[in-house]
């Protein structure tokens, strides 16, 4: 891998655009950019779009195998068929980040998740009620209910809004039976993730987050009601979990 360090990154373009006595609003006017992104830049916190690694690199006086290196290299210094390679996947590695976080979808599954949430909110609600005023054996059933709910809440804020869309080149290269983005690990014997099985998984996660965090608590009543508290809440989380398995398996294996 040949990530950027956008810490790095941002401490370079920073001292940079000190050195030339600019502001940030300077600098974002001469990229007609915002100065809020070029706060971003310098704080870690973004990286700029591939196609302003030039005029950036023109304006702080840099070349762009500096600035994606983040720091001054000397003019003798040779670079190698190696080092080329290493920054020119760099750039690849950046132009597919960018592509990544975006889609065409993520509006429409951003706005679905904030609407189960409004359902969400109050089923967590109900189930918390009856866990105070219920005796002990309802309350093992209500608890992990609502657990699985707010746990399948913040799966579906990442899922829906956060997600690559788009996974890094590498992971068409080497079938890798992992995902990686973050605090978000994914691991799935029998599943390699590429692009091309991808989009099958992600939507079907995202299905899953949504029935499971709005539809937790109604299950759970109609589980009791039929089988009692006791088989509900020893097998509600493990189908939570065989359900979530399904959505990342099946489509893994049928489109890999």
């Amino acid at each position: 891998m040949h990530a950027i360090d956008k810490e790095q990154f941002g401490a370079f373009v920073a001292g940079l655009r000190k050195e030339k006595a600019m502001t940030q609003r300077d600098l974002a006017q001469k990229l007609y950019v915002s100065d809020k992104a070029v706060s971003k830049w310098e704080r870690g916190l973004a990286l700029p779009d591939v196609a302003l690694l030039t005029p950036l690199a023109e304006a702080l006086g840099v070349t762009v195998a500096e600035l994606l290196e983040g720091r001054r290299l000397e003019q003798s210094e040779p670079v190698s068929a190696q080092e080329a390679e290493r920054l020119l996947r760099r750039i690849i590695d950046l132009s597919e980040e960018k592509a990544a976080r975006g889609g065409p979808d993520r509006k429409k599954w951003a706005a679905r998740y904030f609407l189960c949430l409004i359902p969400t909110a109050g089923e967590l609600a109900w189930l918390i009620r009856l866990m105070t005023v219920t005796d002990t054996e309802h309350w093992v059933v209500y608890h992990p209910a609502a657990l699985l709910a707010a746990l399948s809440a913040g799966f579906g804020l990442y899922f829906c809004l956060f997600a690559k869309t788009r996974l890094p080149w590498y992971h068409d290269v080497g079938q890798l039976g992992f995902y990686y983005d973050g605090p978000v690990r994914m691991n799935v014997p029998g599943v390699r993730f590429t692009n091309r099985n991808w989009p099958h998984i992600l939507r079907w996660t995202r299905v899953w987050c949504l029935l499971s965090m709005t539809l937790c608590g109604a299950v759970c009543l109609l589980a009791k009601a039929l089988l009692g508290p006791g088989p509900v809440a020893q097998w509600l989380p493990m189908a939570s979990l065989a359900g979530l398995l399904a959505a990342i398996y099946v489509p893994g294996r049928k489109y890999e």
